[in-house]
């Protein structure tokens, strides 16, 4: 009888935790749920719908000129959360939850910071930066993943910030190389000096040569300076 019992007591201590380990399964479920449709309203935003938000971070709000800056400097575009391409972390949905707590109803309008690459450009197939508008030309920094702000991305993609930036990187190629290239290959004479007529005109010819390379390079790869690029929903 007691051996009976006891089975009965550990059978109900065991439904017991049958029930909680539902209950947690079902809580899980629910955020998951809510994790999933604020990555779909991320990435089926479209338009600017400003906010008023409680208790803002001033750190974390940046103009339009700032970020239109920071596009140009490492070739990024900032678009709507819709055309966005790539997944949303979980850092970034936390960070969204906490953020609505600041706010009354649930945030709608998203703007991502990130290379071309990452979007899903009109006529097409760098760390993302999720913002949201807060009017008057500000928006407010959510979340930053990715390494695509470097230094390095910074520098190669100098030459092609505007024109007045690639017709510089053209003339210092071809300095660069005029500097390079010994006498004795522009000159017959043992005697010649490091800098005469002839290496004025191979800096001349050098300048020429490069400037008609990369301007066929540019137009056969429709290419498109990141001052007009930034905010561009267009691949080219």
């Amino acid at each position: 009888m007691s051996t009976y019992t006891e089975q009965q007591r550990i059978e109900r201590l065991l439904l017991g935790q049958e029930s909680v380990m539902e209950e947690v399964q079902l809580l899980l479920q629910e955020e998951q749920k809510q994790d999933d449709l604020i990555r779909a309203m991320v990435l089926s935003a479209m338009d600017e719908r400003h906010l008023r938000i409680r208790g803002l971070d001033p750190e974390r709000v940046f103009h339009r000129d700032t970020i239109r800056t920071m596009c140009i400097r490492y070739r990024l575009r900032f678009l709507p959360g819709g055309l966005f391409k790539g997944r949303i972390p979980n850092t970034a949905v936390q960070a969204i939850r906490s953020l609505e707590r600041k706010v009354d109803g649930p945030l709608r309008s998203f703007l991502i910071l990130a290379p071309s690459a990452r979007f899903k450009l009109c006529d097409s197939e760098v760390d993302p930066l999720l913002f949201v508008p807060l009017g008057e030309g500000r928006y407010y920094l959510v979340h930053k993943w990715g390494t695509d702000l470097s230094w390095s991305r910074a520098l190669i993609n100098w030459p092609l910030r505007t024109p007045a930036h690639l017709g510089s990187m053209v003339l210092l190629l071809a300095a660069l190389i005029t500097v390079l290239v010994p006498t004795e290959l522009l000159n017959s004479d043992p005697d010649a000096l490091y800098w005469s007529l002839q290496r004025s005109l191979f800096l001349v010819w050098s300048t020429v040569v490069l400037t008609s390379f990369t301007v066929f390079g540019w137009f056969a790869f429709f290419g498109q300076f990141s001052s007009e690029a930034w905010n561009s929903r267009y691949f080219n």
